[in-house]
C-alpha cells in the first residue's frame, strides 16, 4: 500500500533534480490535491494507487516493491506534465475540451517524465567524468545522444526491412510483429513511461544504455506499439553458463486503458518473446547451455505450458519448446535468412515429436490442447515462406504414418491449397514413393 510518506519521498527525489517541479508538487501535496485514498480504496486489482487532483493514478505493485519510489516519481511527473499542458491549452484559448485533447495532453505528460529522466541520466554521466580519456568521450557521446532524443518527436515505425529487426512473426491470430532490440527513441521511451508493466520503466531502459547492456533488452513491436519486453542476462554456475531470462512482461498485465480507441491487447506476446529468445540463443549464443529463469507463482503455468521444467524452488529451465512456443518459432523461421544447420536439425526433430503426438489416441482436455498445438505447428510448416526442410520433414512423416493420423488429410489439403510449389512437389513425391 502506498503511504503519504512514500509520495513525500518521491517528491523530494524529483525536487533534488528539478526544484521547480518539486516545489509545485510539494505545494499540491500540502493542499491535498495529491493524496492517498482511504485504506479500503488503496488498491485497484493487483496495483496500488494515489490521487492526483481527485483522479486515481495507478502504480504497478511489482515495480513499487522492486524499485521503491521510482514508479511513484514517474507517475507524478506524468500527471504534472498533463496538468501543465492543460494550463497551456487554457491560457491560449484552445476551444477543444480536455476530453477532445486527451491524447495531446497525455503525451505531454509522458514527454515530461521522459525528459526528466534523460536530464537526470545526463547529469549522472557528466558528474562521473574523471581524467580525460576514451571513457569520458563515450560518456559525453551518450549524454549528447540522450539529449538528442528530445528532438525526436515522431512515432515508432518498424517495417520488414528495418535493420534492427531480428525475427518476424505474428501475435494473436494474424497480427504482424517484430522481435528486435529495444527501439531507443523518444516515442519508445514514452511508451515505456505509459506501459506500467512489471520490471520495466524509463530509468531502467536508460540505465541499460549507461551500463552498455542495451542489446540485452528486447521487444515485441507491432503496429508502432511496444507489446512486451524481455531482458536477458548470463547465469554462471557449476562450471556452465546459461542464458537467463531475467525479466519478461507484456501488455496482458498492463493496468491502463489505451488512449487509442478500439485498441485490444493481443494474446501470445509472451510466447512470441520466448520464441525470439530461443532462436537468438540457437543462432548466436549456442555456447550457452540452457535457457533458465526464476518465475513468480502466477507465471508458472505459462512457462510450464511452453516447455519449461522446474529447477529448485523457483527456478525453471527450457527442456524443449512445446505447445504454441514451437509454432511461434516455426513462424519466425519463415523469413530468417541465417539459420544454423544444427538449429534446422533440432527443429526437424521437434517436428517429428509433433507427428508422434498426433499418432497417439490420448483423451482429456490436456491431451486435446496438446494435439491442437501439434496440429497448428505442422500447419505452420506448410505455409508459404516456410523452410523447405521443415515442410519435407512433415511430408515424409505423414506419408509414412498418415493412416494413424486422422488430421493428415487436412494438413496435406492445406499444403496443396496454400503451400509453395516446392511443398506441393514434396507432397507429390512422398505420395508416389509411398505407392
Amino acid at each position: 500500500m502506498i503511504k503519504r510518506e512514500h509520495i513525500k519521498q518521491a517528491i523530494e527525489a524529483i525536487a533534488s533534480r528539478d526544484p521547480d517541479i518539486g516545489y509545485s508538487l510539494d505545494e499540491m501535496l500540502g493542499m491535498g490535491l495529491i493524496d492517498i485514498p482511504s485504506d479500503d480504496e488503496g488498491r485497484e486489482g493487483d496495483n496500488f494507487l494515489f490521487l492526483f487532483g481527485g483522479e486515481k493514478v495507478l502504480v504497478n505493485r511489482v515495480l513499487f516493491f522492486n524499485e521503491g519510489t521510482v514508479p511513484i516519481e514517474q507517475r507524478l511527473l506524468i500527471k504534472y506534465g498533463e496538468l501543465a499542458k492543460k494550463q497551456e491549452l487554457q491560457d491560449r484559448g484552445d476551444s477543444r475540451s480536455f476530453r477532445d485533447a486527451f491524447s495531446e495532453i497525455h503525451r505531454a505528460g509522458l514527454r515530461t517524465a521522459v525528459i526528466h529522466e534523460i536530464d537526470y541520466a545526463t547529469a549522472r554521466l557528466r558528474k562521473s567524468e574523471g581524467d580525460a580519456g576514451s571513457a569520458n568521450r563515450e560518456r559525453e557521446e551518450l549524454a549528447a545522444f540522450l539529449q538528442g532524443l528530445k528532438g525526436n518527436g515522431g512515432g515508432l515505425e518498424v517495417a520488414d526491412d528495418h535493420p534492427a529487426v531480428l525475427y518476424r512473426g505474428t501475435v494473436d491470430t494474424s497480427t504482424p510483429a517484430y522481435f528486435m532490440p529495444f527501439p531507443v527513441s523518444m516515442d519508445g521511451l514514452m511508451q515505456v513511461a505509459d506501459l506500467n508493466m512489471e520490471f520495466f520503466h524509463v530509468r531502467f531502459v536508460i540505465n541499460c544504455l549507461i551500463r552498455g547492456v542495451e542489446r540485452n533488452l528486447l521487444a515485441c513491436v507491432s503496429g508502432g506499439n511496444i507489446l512486451g519486453l524481455v531482458f536477458l542476462g548470463l547465469r554462471e554456475q557449476f562450471f556452465k553458463k546459461d542464458l537467463e531470462i531475467k525479466y519478461l512482461a507484456t501488455l496482458r498485465g498492463k493496468s491502463w486503458e489505451s488512449e487509442t480507441p478500439g485498441f485490444k491487447v493481443p494474446k501470445g506476446v509472451g510466447t512470441f518473446l520466448v520464441a525470439g529468445v530461443w532462436l537468438l540463443w540457437k543462432n548466436a549464443m549456442s555456447g550457452l547451455k540452457e535457457i533458465v529463469l526464476d518465475s513468480e507463482l502466477g507465471a508458472r503455468h505459462f512457462y510450464e505450458s511452453i516447455g519449461f521444467v522446474p529447477r529448485g524452488l523457483a527456478g525453471y529451465a527450457l527442456k524443449e519448446p512445446k505447445g504454441y512456443l514451437l509454432r511461434a518459432i516455426l513462424m519466425m523461421t519463415h523469413d530468417c535468412r541465417e539459420l544454423r544447420n544444427e538449429t534446422i536439425e533440432e527443429i526437424r526433430n521437434l517436428i517429428g515429436k509433433q507427428i508422434k503426438k498426433l499418432r497417439k489416441k490420448n483423451t482429456g482436455d490436456k491431451a486435446a490442447k496438446e494435439r491442437k498445438a501439434a496440429f497448428d505447428a505442422l500447419i505452420e510448416c506448410m505455409k508459404p515462406g516456410a523452410k523447405k526442410e521443415f515442410a519435407e520433414a512433415v511430408c515424409r512423416s505423414l506419408a509414412k504414418h498418415r493412416e494413424k493420423i486422422p488430421e493428415s488429410r487436412e494438413i496435406l489439403r492445406f499444403a496443396m491449397e496454400h503451400g509453395s510449389d516446392e511443398v506441393k512437389a514434396c507432397i507429390s513425391h512422398a505420395a508416389s514413393s509411398d505407392r
